[in-house]
């Protein structure tokens, strides 16, 4: 293996590591926002590292409870696709950077490669940064009203 594919192997790692790791241990989303619930107490967790957090008795607002926590629960879902689509996504562009080692060379020139690579990256983005916009400005509106009662 030369220099270039162990570099791209290793950036590879690092970010989807870290991408792993900030999402599945640390429970975060890109909303910020996350929950617990237990004896009609909500808790509203705002963060990643140093959680700013708020309890809210939802003893006659449980409606508001459940769609707050299901608006973090699609959010989360969300999130979680767009790290696979990333750990899918990434190694072609990162072999954007060594055109010489990129698949499909014998039949797709390079122009073609990063044509085709950059549209699948761009489509999927059109379609999930809409998405989490539409859900983290639900999730805000529901943390405010969910705070003003």
């Amino acid at each position: 293996m030369d220099k270039k594919i162990i570099g791209i192997t290793l950036a590879y790692a690092i970010i989807m590591m870290s991408l792993i790791l900030v999402t599945f241990v640390g429970k975060w989303n890109p909303s910020g926002y996350s929950y617990s619930l237990s004896n009609q107490q909500l808790t509203i967790e705002k963060g990643l590292f140093s959680k700013e957090t708020t309890d809210i008795a939802i003893e006659d607002r449980i409606d508001q409870a459940i769609s707050f926590s299901l608006s973090i629960s699609e959010e989360n879902q969300q999130w979680r696709m767009d790290v696979i689509v990333i750990g899918l996504l990434l190694p072609f562009l990162l072999l954007l950077l060594v055109p010489e080692r990129r698949p499909f060379k014998n039949h797709l020139s390079y122009p073609w490669f990063a044509v085709i690579v950059a549209a699948l990256a761009l489509l999927y983005a059109s379609y999930s940064v809409p998405a989490h916009i539409t859900e983290i400005n639900d999730i805000q509106n529901q943390v405010n009203t969910l705070l003003q009662e």
